[in-house]
């Protein structure tokens, strides 16, 4: 994909980065010898109808998966509606104005037996599989309510089900498009309480991931076609103890229950708010009125007051979020929310924690 007129070698990335509109962009600076150029890259949950472009993409680093999600978009899409399969969308803006994908990653939460069969014996193409079974109705796939009991029960296991970009290896853009991609997988899923986290992977992208502290189970041969073979890869929680506590694979192991108990429609407003939709936005998103979301944004504030009024600081009781102090409180709930994934994410909490 070509994102200038100039070829990359005319092109040299910058060291720093800037923030540019939202939370989720991040401006690349860029300098040509003639005049600058700003890039922007932004990061955003996949959604339904992005289902086609994204098998088209996976295609390149797992050409089986890629296949089979492309030659079943609709059932594919609908997995990704309901949330069964994760999907993570980096674009890069065109000269348009117009967003381009340049990478995208899939997860997806596993159940027990399939995980422990898995470990007794990896499969080469364990994604397509897993996709296979989910297409044909028998899916290892967690549901959001069966993620939530697992969540406050004995916990998690991840699995990666494939990540692939679009740019050349050469591309100044390609190191802040795989940073970007990082912090965004590390975002969403933060706040869980992981067991395991799986993968199976390339074998030159599986080395920088073994070198990162992950453990090979198996490697498999190169399929028919294809010059690399791929190896299967985990990392369970007991293993993160020696690693740095910054590093991104501990901090996805990290967990503490979560205290306030929003509703599913109430996080679906506050993962879209802390991508910086405004209330405009949200209320296109979600399909509701204005008033519909002011009225949301007052139950989340009153929950999250009765639950943990520190967030809030020496503000008043929350009542209008329309207003300066309304503004000012959604500012500390969702940097607190930055701060706290766990309250984001599905967790069957006590009914009496979790109603009003």
């Amino acid at each position: 994909m070509c994102i200038c007129q100039n070829s990359d070698a005319q092109v040299t990335a910058l060291a720093h980065h800037r923030a540019w509109l939202t939370e989720e962009e991040t401006t690349l600076g860029l300098e040509r010898t003639d005049h600058a150029l700003q890039v922007n890259i932004r990061a955003r949950m996949g959604k339904p109808q992005d289902a086609a472009a994204i098998a088209a993409l996976l295609a390149s680093t797992d050409p089986i998966f890629g296949a089979l999600a492309a030659s079943n978009t609709a059932t594919f899409a609908r997995l990704i509606d309901a949330e069964a399969i994760r999907t993570g969308c980096i674009e890069l803006q065109q000269p348009d104005g117009g967003w381009l994908l340049g990478a995208t990653g899939l997860s997806a939460f596993i159940d027990e037996a399939t995980t422990r069969s898995w470990l007794a014996e990896p499969r080469a193409n364990f994604p397509a599989l897993l996709l296979q079974r989910a297409l044909t109705g028998s899916t290892a796939f967690l549901t959001p309510s069966e993620i939530g009991r697992a969540n406050a029960g004995d916990g998690l296991n991840l699995f990666i089900l494939g990540f692939s970009y679009s740019l050349s290896p050469q591309s100044p853009l390609l190191p802040p498009l795989l940073t970007r991609a990082i912090g965004h997988f590390v975002s969403c899923h933060q706040g869980y309480k992981l067991l395991r986290l799986m993968r199976e992977d390339p074998a030159p992208i599986a080395e920088m991931f073994l070198r990162s502290g992950m453990r090979a189970l198996a490697h498999f041969d190169p399929e028919p076609g294809q010059d690399v073979g791929r190896v299967a890869m985990v990392m369970e929680r007991s293993e993160t103890m020696p690693l740095f506590p910054n590093s991104p694979a501990t901090m996805l192991f990290q967990f503490v229950p979560p205290q306030i108990g929003f509703s599913p429609s109430e996080r679906r407003i506050l993962h879209l708010a802390l991508e910086g939709l405004s209330d405009g936005d949200l209320a296109s998103e979600l399909s509701i009125s204005p008033h519909t979301l002011k009225r949301s944004w007052r139950v989340i504030f009153d929950r999250a007051l009765s639950a943990a009024p520190l967030i809030f600081g020496s503000l008043a009781e929350p009542r209008d979020s329309q207003g300066v102090r309304g503004q000012e409180k959604r500012r500390h709930l969702l940097q607190y929310l930055r701060d706290n994934p766990q309250e984001l994410r599905p967790y069957d909490l006590p009914r009496k924690t979790r109603s009003r």
